[in-house]
């Protein structure tokens, strides 16, 4: 068989057989989809950009910005994965897509709603379904909107699209822009928290710092005072007594005012006027309270006297507030006296500390002062260092700004995202296509049949010797094998004689009939196809009527023993048949009850008469049938077996060995290309030799052949 590739042609000539096929099927998935348009609901896409600034931003210091383009598509993408984030979509959920709308748990697009099953269930009764709460309806909202919600890197920019699908349009574009405001209003919520949280450690920090700073002065004071008197002994420093002196004086009268302070904040708010006069101390408070006491008493005096009573009661009062007033006034003026005390102490300790400096002091002390002094520093330092520390956070949380801003909202859109109509049926319309033409080659190869002879070679790698056109009109098998021999210049008579040009040039040689070949002898050419039903037998028998026309010494043999049909087509009744004599119920010397001469040429037929009742391929296997096989080669020049088809049964399989050639009729457009090659491979295991094959395309439709119908006188039919 040819290894010849594939001809284009008969591409395109199967397209043309099935274009009506392949149009159907586009047509239909055409229809279906132009439904399924019809019955989805189209979305809506809102486009939301952000463009994401990765530099690090200090308002505080605009020229110390601080850029890393190693990190800068990491960070993009991060924002594109945090956008999606749960987080951000349960705020939209909470707060809704329009200003001072409801949330999405009760939006009837998004909001809580039945699934499938539980209507089904509530549907057919089985189950009183529930709406989901808490956070199982918070969970369903969230899948929905997430399936909803989309977003996007826009090449290697540093944009980012947040897509929003929705039925609604206005929804869609309103959607898209509160997740976009919510990612950025909550980035900026975390770095503002992050900046509080630093400058509460700060002052956490700020606290043990100041406390670092007291204790540190407190041990450089008490050791300078503590050593004050030896320093002073050993310096010989009258000065430095002096100074201690006044400290000492200076503390004490420090001490008293602090305990007058103290006695004036701990006054109760109810107190007598005698008590918080006492607590003021001064000469004045003491007049206003006796002013008062005279006054107390002169309402004694006159209390049948409404009038007068009433106006020491406002005089009282007026002296009460005056009292408080001058508690005030006292209150302040201690503080006052305490801080300049306080900040006189400073002076005096740092005379102290320098005249100390200047004295000549023991190792031991001057070392001991210098490391008490340095530890002072340093606290000092590092709590100047948090202050400042502390003041820039509180300005930053105020100046802070987010990484993200929306350079392009969402408008609302005017045409559905979803589905793309156009764009929807031409893809469906090229899967159809491609579609329709794989059920074009589906059905070719393996439902539909062969329908031209460059179809048969290109297919089945056999060569077409023939192709036998459909005879209309004619009532049994009779009158098709009679149509050969009743109309010679007829189309169908000269498709045998093409086939008698192909058995011509096959030789024999490749039989072994079991016994020493002849010098000579006839060439056995075996006739098959695939099923039952092709018109095998019609056209092994016209064949062999043509041979035995062209003056060749012919005889057709019918091995078809289970359904034997060349008797039908004579029109002959034999007594017996070849089952017979293979079975062994006819002799040798009966064999004229089976070889029968054909009434309408000079052809000679072994026939049957019904169907064995044994198996029939144990008879083929006989060596009656090979001596009946060597005998006929000897007397005829060519010997026709008309056997049974391949697929059904195996008789076939065992008759290849004895032939010359095989003949392998294939019904135009009926018979499965499938199942034809399978059946040419199983004879191609069979036959013996180099044996060649060839092929008939049996009862091909006359369409498209009209140009051939007349040609000097020969009829198409």
């Amino acid at each position: 068989m040819s290894n010849d590739p594939v001809d284009l042609r008969l591409f395109l000539g199967m397209l043309r057989r099935h274009v009506g096929l392949i149009l159907t099927t586009v047509i239909v998935l055409l229809g279906l989809t132009a439904i399924a348009l019809i019955m989805i609901t189209p979305l809506y896409t809102g486009t939301a950009l952000i463009l994401v600034d990765p530099r690090q931003k200090n308002l505080l210091d605009a020229e110390n910005t601080i850029t890393s383009n190693a990190g800068d598509s990491a960070r993009v993408n991060s924002e594109v994965e945090l956008i999606r984030a749960d987080s951000i979509l349960l705020e939209v959920i909470r707060t809704g897509v329009a200003p001072d709308g409801p949330s999405l748990l009760g939006d009837p697009e998004f909001g809580v709603r039945l699934s499938v099953m539980d209507q089904m269930l509530s549907f057919l009764r089985l189950k009183e379904p529930q709406l989901p709460t808490g956070d199982a309806a918070a969970g369903q909202v969230l899948d929905h909107v997430k399936s909803r919600i989309s977003a996007e890197r826009r090449g290697l920019t540093f944009l980012i699209a947040v897509n929003a699908q929705s039925r609604d349009p206005i929804k869609a574009a309103e959607l898209a822009n509160a997740v976009a405001e919510t990612h950025i209003r909550i980035q900026l919520q975390q770095k503002v928290a992050s900046v509080i949280a630093a400058r509460d450690r700060v002052q956490d920090q700020i606290a043990e710092a100041e406390d670092a700073v007291v204790a540190a002065e407190k041990n450089f004071d008490g050791y300078v005072l503590s050593n004050l008197d030896r320093i002073v002994q050993q310096s010989g420093r009258s000065d430095l007594g002096a100074l201690r002196d006044q400290r000492a004086e200076l503390m004490q009268a420090g001490k008293g005012l602090r305990e007058r302070l103290r006695a004036l904040e701990d006054a109760p708010a109810n107190a007598a006027p005698s008590e918080l006069a006492q607590r003021i101390g001064s000469q004045s408070a003491m007049d206003l309270v006796r002013e008062h006491d005279g006054l107390r008493q002169a309402l004694q005096q006159s209390a049948d006297d409404p009038f007068s009573a009433g106006e020491f009661q406002d005089e009282m009062k007026a002296i009460e507030t005056r009292l408080e007033q001058a508690a005030a006034k006292a209150r302040q003026e201690l503080r006052e006296a305490i801080i300049r005390s306080d900040q006189d102490a400073s002076v005096l300790n740092a005379k102290i500390r320098a005249a100390l400096f200047e004295s000549p002091l023991p190792a031991d002390v001057l070392a001991q002062i210098y490391g008490l002094q340095q530890r002072s520093v340093n606290a000092t330092d590092q709590y100047q260092t948090l202050l400042a520390r502390a003041q820039t956070l509180d300005t930053e949380v105020a100046l802070q700004v987010a990484d993200s801003r929306i350079v392009s909202p969402a408008f609302t859109p005017t045409e559905p995202s979803f589905p793309r109509t156009g764009l929807v049926l031409l893809a469906v319309a090229i899967v159809s296509l491609g579609a329709g033409i794989g059920l074009a080659f589906v059905f070719e190869t393996y439902i539909g049949g062969f329908t031209s002879e460059t179809q048969v070679e290109a297919v089945a790698r056999v060569p077409v010797a023939a192709a036998v056109p459909r005879l209309t009109g004619c009532p049994d098998e009779t009158a098709v094998a009679d149509h050969l021999v009743n109309a010679q210049l007829s189309g169908f008579a000269e498709s045998f004689r093409r086939l008698r040009i192909s058995v011509d040039q096959f030789g024999p040689g490749a039989v072994d009939f079991d016994k020493p070949e002849t010098p000579k002898r006839g060439k056995v050419i075996m006739v098959s196809s695939a099923l039952p039903g092709e018109g095998k037998s019609t056209v092994a028998l016209c064949l062999a009527r043509t041979l035995a026309m062209a003056g060749d010494r012919t005889v057709i043999v019918d091995c078809d023993l289970r359904r034997p049909s060349i008797q039908r087509h004579m029109d002959i009744m034999p007594s017996s048949g070849l089952a017979d004599l293979l079975s062994g119920t006819l002799s040798g010397q009966d064999m004229t009850r089976i070889v029968k001469e054909d009434p309408k040429t000079d052809l000679t037929a072994v026939v049957g008469d019904r169907c064995a009742d044994t198996p029939t391929d144990r008879l083929f296997n006989q060596k009656s049938f090979s001596e009946l096989i060597a005998s006929a080669a000897a007397r005829f020049d060519y010997v026709i077996l008309d056997t049974p088809p391949i697929a059904p049964v195996v008789d076939g399989l065992y008759l290849a060995r004895y032939a010359d050639a095989i003949v392998f009729v294939i019904e135009w457009a009926k018979t499965p290309q499938s199942e034809c090659i399978r059946c040419l491979d199983k004879l191609a295991q069979a036959k013996k030799g180099d044996v060649p094959f060839v092929a008939v395309l049996n009862q091909q439709s006359q369409k498209g052949r009209m140009g051939y119908a007349r040609y000097a006188g020969y009829d198409i039919a």
